[in-house]
């Protein structure tokens, strides 16, 4: 057995003696930096909340009561068209002016075939990105159907 390969252990001792990075907050006590779902019925109005949240974040604004630092943010809505984020984006900000710090995209490469690296590119061209929302996940899963569904969905979080 290769001892060097074995997975680093921490005594509970050790552990909370470690000084540790506070959690980064997009949305303070709500919303980490890092990967969030956001699961619900068909037609319950994820995709509203979430452009109501990629505004919030690039603009900056307060939302219930949270302070939030403003963010470039990547909205892939990958079941709409131009037309139709236009509306609601009309519906959403009214008379204000809309963000330049919120882009939008309503095509993107699949998980495993492009979408990785495009999102890099986009955080390399944007430093300042906290937030991309991929609307829906379904849109950018591959193909695969020899996996269990967990065994899927494991696959395409983690990447």
């Amino acid at each position: 057995m290769n001892y060097e390969k074995l997975p680093k252990t921490i005594s509970a001792e050790e552990l909370l003696s470690t000084p540790l990075p506070p959690v980064k907050w997009i949305i303070p006590d709500l919303l980490p930096a890092g990967l969030a779902l956001f699961a619900g019925p068909s037609k319950a109005g994820k995709s509203w909340l979430t452009l109501w949240l990629c505004l919030q974040v690039a603009q900056g604004k307060p939302m219930w009561g949270r302070e939030i630092e403003p963010h470039t943010v990547l909205y892939l809505s990958l079941e709409d068209t131009f037309n139709r984020l236009q509306k609601r984006l009309l519906q959403l900000v009214g008379s204000e002016e809309a963000p330049e710090r919120l882009v939008m995209q309503t095509e993107c490469s699949s998980i495993g075939q492009g979408l990785e690296e495009q999102l890099v590119s986009f955080i390399y061209q944007h430093p300042d990105t906290g937030l991309i929302v991929i609307d829906t996940l379904q849109k950018v899963r591959s193909s695969d159907q020899n996996n269990s569904m967990y065994a899927s969905d494991y696959k395409e979080i983690s990447a």
